[in-house]
């Protein structure tokens, strides 16, 4: 249930107690919880392998435009989402659908994706409200601070009814196999967010009310956690290897944005546990 006394929709309350709070993550522990989240929900369905660090993240989130929501209770990060405006290294779901992403560039649309949506609860069934409040302040975010025009996504098919015929979102690519979820199924969608009211007007007018009614001030995404250089290093150095295993072309791509990160040191191994970007 929505908080109908909080400053903002972000908050939720959970069995009448207002404990849990959904919104941007706050701070380097609130990424982390979340990165381990999405790490734990996903290992049981076989999307990524088992690695050492346990936490799941990729490039993209290292891009600062990039958003991390978070439900919390009691300082516990129990659900996640985030939220990619495009890139100057793309989309992560440019790996698959290269072809149909790029056709929305050409014809001038500004393409955000959703992505990492985790829950402690495994199943829809029981995270359902939290989910629906995470999708509210994706389509806020999107719609009202990053003025996108499609908010894109990547499903397994085991998923896809609940994102085609509840949120209404649209075929964008067909199924193929994903090598960054170990292979597994997956199929292209997105809400084209200039026609999604209308869309709910008429075909899902019980969503109107949740998803178009006090929408979410601008203010609350302007005070998103933004990552520092240490933070970097934290995440994509010692807590995990992307860096060490990006290709240079992505690694260049993110120097103007922490020109005070030693990127030399990085290309030298010169971090401990450092293997070289290759």
């Amino acid at each position: 249930m929505i908080s109908k006394d909080s400053a903002t929709p972000a908050e939720m309350h959970e069995g009448g107690n207002g404990d849990l709070v959904i919104r941007p993550a706050h701070d380097r522990a609130e990424l982390e919880g979340a990165y381990e989240l999405v790490y734990h929900n996903y290992r049981p369905r076989e999307y990524i392998p088992a690695n050492p660090f346990g936490l799941r993240l990729t490039i993209f989130n290292a891009f600062p435009s990039s958003v991390t929501f978070v439900g919390v209770i009691h300082n516990q990060v129990i659900a996640t989402v985030s939220l990619i405006p495009d890139t100057p290294i793309g989309l992560p779901m440019d790996e698959i659908y290269r072809e149909e992403v790029q056709a929305l560039r050409d014809a001038g649309r500004r393409l955000v994706e959703v992505t990492m949506l985790a829950d402690r609860r495994l199943t829809i069934r029981r995270s359902l409200a939290t989910v629906l409040t995470l999708m509210k302040l994706v389509f806020d975010c999107a719609a009202l601070s990053l003025k996108a025009t499609d908010l894109c996504i990547t499903v397994n098919p085991h998923h896809d009814k609940f994102y085609h015929e509840y949120l209404l979102f649209s075929p964008l690519g067909g199924l193929r196999a994903y090598p960054s979820v170990s292979g597994n199924p997956a199929i292209a969608r997105r809400q084209d967010l200039e026609r999604v009211e209308e869309e709910f007007r008429r075909r899902r007018p019980s969503l109107l009310h949740r998803f178009f009614e006090d929408r979410t001030p601008t203010s609350l995404f302007e005070q998103r956690y933004h990552m520092t250089a240490a933070d970097l290093r934290y995440f994509f150095v010692e807590r995990t290897h992307i860096f060490q295993e990006s290709p240079p072309y992505m690694l260049n791509r993110l120097r103007d944005c922490y020109p005070d990160f030693d990127w030399d040191a990085l290309g030298a191994g010169q971090f401990s546990g450092a293997h070289g970007a290759s």
